[in-house]
Parts: C-alpha cells; sequence; structure tokens
C-alpha cells in the first residue's frame, strides 16, 4: 500500500501571502524586498492588508506600474483587507492609488506567476480618465507638456479639463493655431468640466481661449495618442471597360441577277449572218438574170 502511494502526483496546497508581512500595505517598504525569493503560482493568494481610510490598492499594467498611473477609482479596492487570487500566469502589477504614495513612497509591487495554462492573449487595457494638469487643473502658468510626459494616451481614452466657469474655456485647435495661439470663432467647451474622448490616433492640440491665456501664459497642451486600426488603403477604381465600336454590317446579298449581255450579243450576231445571207443571195439572184 505504501509503495502504491509513492506513484500517486503530489497536490501542492495554494500559499497565501499576506503582502509585507507584519508591516502590511503601507509607505516605505520595500516590497520587492519582500517578494524576492517567493515563488508565486497559480491559485496563491495576495492579501493586502491596511488601514482602509489611508490606502487602497489598484492592479495596473506595466505602463502604470511604471509612472503609478492610477486607474479610474472603480476599479480599486477598498476594503483594507483585499484578497486577490492569482489566477493567470506571468508578470502582476500593483499600486496605491493614493496621491505620492506610488510616486514617492514607492508603495508598489510586482510579482512574476508561475504555473498553470499558457497565458492567454492579454485583455484590452482598460481607457484612462485623465484629469489634465492633475491637482492643478486647467488654469494659466502650468507647463502641461511636463504633466503630459511619460503618459500613454491611447484610443478611447478620456482627457478631463477642469476649471472656474466663466473663467476659462477649452478649444481644441489644429497646429499651427497651437503654435500661434490663434483662436477658432466657435467650438470652444465652456462647462467648467469638459470630457473629452479621445476617438482617434495621431497629434491633438488644445489651447485656451480667454485672451492672454494661452500666447501669455502657456494654457495649452499637446499629446500623441495611441492605437487604432490603420485606415483602410483607398480602392483604386478599375478602368472602364471599353465599349467595342459596333461591327460594320456586311449588306445582305439581294438576289441575284441574270448577266444578258453574252445573249444580247449572240443576237446581233445572228441578225447580222441573216443580213449577210439575204444579200449573197439576192446578189446571186440578179447575177443569174
Amino acid at each position: 500500500m505504501i509503495g502504491f502511494l509513492g506513484f500517486l502526483p503530489e497536490i501542492t496546497k495554494a500559499t497565501e501571502y499576506w503582502v509585507g508581512g507584519e508591516k502590511g500595505w503601507t509607505l516605505d517598504v520595500d516590497y520587492q524586498a519582500w517578494a524576492n525569493g517567493k515563488t508565486f503560482k497559480v491559485g496563491d493568494k495576495l492579501v493586502f492588508k491596511y488601514n482602509k481610510d489611508s490606502h487602497n490598492v489598484f492592479k495596473v499594467n506595466q505602463t502604470s506600474f511604471q509612472n503609478c498611473i492610477v486607474p479610474p477609482p472603480s476599479q480599486g479596492l477598498t476594503s483594507g483587507h483585499d484578497v486577490i487570487t492569482l489566477a493567470s500566469p506571468g508578470k502582476h502589477w500593483y499600486i496605491c492609488g493614493v496621491p505620492t504614495h506610488c510616486s514617492d513612497h514607492s508603495q508598489k509591487l510586482v510579482i512574476t506567476v508561475e504555473g498553470g495554462a499558457p497565458a492567454p492573449a492579454p485583455a484590452p487595457v482598460p481607457a484612462m480618465e485623465y484629469w489634465v494638469g492633475g491637482n492643478k487643473g486647467w488654469t494659466i502658468d502650468v507647463d502641461y507638456q511636463a504633466w503630459a510626459k511619460g503618459k500613454n494616451f491611447k484610443v478611447g481614452d478620456t482627457l478631463v479639463f477642469k476649471y472656474t466657469k466663466g473663467h476659462d474655456n477649452v478649444f481644441k485647435v489644429n497646429q499651427t493655431s497651437f503654435k500661434d495661439c490663434i483662436v477658432p470663432s466657435s467650438g470652444g467647451l465652456t462647462s467648467g468640466k469638459d470630457v473629452i474622448t479621445l476617438a482617434t490616433p495621431g497629434k491633438k492640440w488644445y489651447i485656451s481661449g480667454f485672451p492672454s491665456h494661452c500666447s501669455d501664459h502657456n494654457q495649452k497642451l499637446v499629446i500623441t495618442v495611441e492605437g487604432g486600426a490603420p485606415a483602410p488603403a483607398t480602392p483604386i477604381p478599375a478602368p472602364a471597360t471599353p465599349i467595342p465600336a459596333p461591327a460594320t454590317p456586311v449588306p445582305t446579298p439581294g438576289p441575284a441577277t441574270k448577266d444578258d449581255s453574252n445573249n444580247s450579243y449572240r443576237v446581233t450576231i445572228s441578225a447580222y449572218k441573216i443580213f449577210v445571207g439575204g444579200v449573197v443571195l439576192v446578189w446571186t439572184i440578179l447575177t443569174l438574170v
């Protein structure tokens, strides 16, 4: 019996990891040092323990992890005791979404999960919501290019321009109007909280249309939007098929016409012979008389 049991496959139990150990999920902890040497497998669990009034947990992608970009609040975990089951192999990234906790206090964790079936194709990255200018919003004397640096804007993301209604506005312009701060005569957004969905890839330019805000106070933003399918090739119309000229009709032959020229000739010869014969006969008779 004991020998038979030796042939049974070993059953590996799932492991529950309390992130950060006794310190839990908080500021100024070296979470990569905590993860070092641990073997995370599909089916294991991560437990994020923290004060729910001070922290939260967001699962993000590599870019958001590196740049501490926080997803929309609806995607965060906020219970103070969040249990995450590792359902797929590969890299997994987590950050705290409270301002400065990730960027200034390194409250972030990346792990590699082993085992399980090959990783499926990556799911589409959820759309991001960017509040232009961060806490400062849309106003004068803010370096918006510094704010945009390092962010990966994609088709489907949204920009939120927050400002005091009646004291500012937003215009989407072209490159020339952006450089020269030329304000369009119409098309401005004036609600005080303008949400713009990035619907197409490429460069996007925005300025404030209030006098001197763009030209003197640099209230302008240019971003590059990634993603989206390439534009379909314009079909080349097939050349027109030349219409063949109608064939020249061949006249239908009429009924054959009988040629009587030979018969006329024969009649003429016969008459001539009769005439000559008559003359000879008369001459002979006169000679005999």
